[in-house]
């Protein structure tokens, strides 16, 4: 157990656990989800889970994001599609999480394209990794912060804590590899 300072820049800012009963019998905070300007996800419970591959957000948010970044539903991968240069002029999704902000850049935010014959999509396409969880806000757990999120920040569980999860910035952060 324990951190390791070695592997993060700057201090670990920790959360408490979400106080909504579907998000507080796993890893459970609260955070909101900004796109530039444009609010995709508004103050509310999810979970942080190494298990799951994406970026799950409540249906509404799914549809916000889905008219901010303008992308297209591709019903043959069940992933949202965007063209290249829409992709290029992609924004950083910004995760509020207590007092501090975290971003995933847009390289972060697609899909690995070396991966995309493993879910049936074009060579050349680019997808992007959120996910709808098919229910709208406010039904305790309207987001899930999978590996995608995770891998790129240094994440602490720490039960012994009264705010038991922590999040640091690391050197793979604001990489443009994916």
């Amino acid at each position: 157990g324990g951190t390791n300072s070695a592997t993060y820049i700057g201090n670990i800012a920790y959360t408490p656990i979400a106080a909504t009963r579907r998000s507080t019998r796993l890893w459970g905070i609260n955070q909101s989800i900004t796109y530039g300007s444009t609010e995709i996800l508004r103050s509310t419970a999810g979970i942080i889970d190494c298990g799951c591959t994406f970026l799950w957000i409540a249906s509404d948010a799914f549809e916000s994001c889905q008219v901010a970044t303008g992308t297209d539903w591709d019903p043959a991968t069940n992933f949202l599609t965007i063209t290249t240069d829409k992709y290029d002029a992609l924004r950083d999704l910004e995760f509020h999480i207590d007092v501090a902000t975290y971003s995933l850049t847009r390289n972060t935010e697609i899909w690995l394209r070396s991966l995309n014959d493993k879910v049936d999509g074009g060579a050349n396409d680019i997808y992007l990794v959120v996910r709808s969880i098919s229910r709208r806000t406010g039904s305790g757990l309207d987001f899930i912060n999978g590996y995608v999120f995770l891998q790129r920040f240094y994440t602490v569980f720490d039960t012994s804590n009264s705010h038991p999860v922590g999040f640091a910035t690391t050197q793979f952060t604001y990489a443009t590899t994916n």
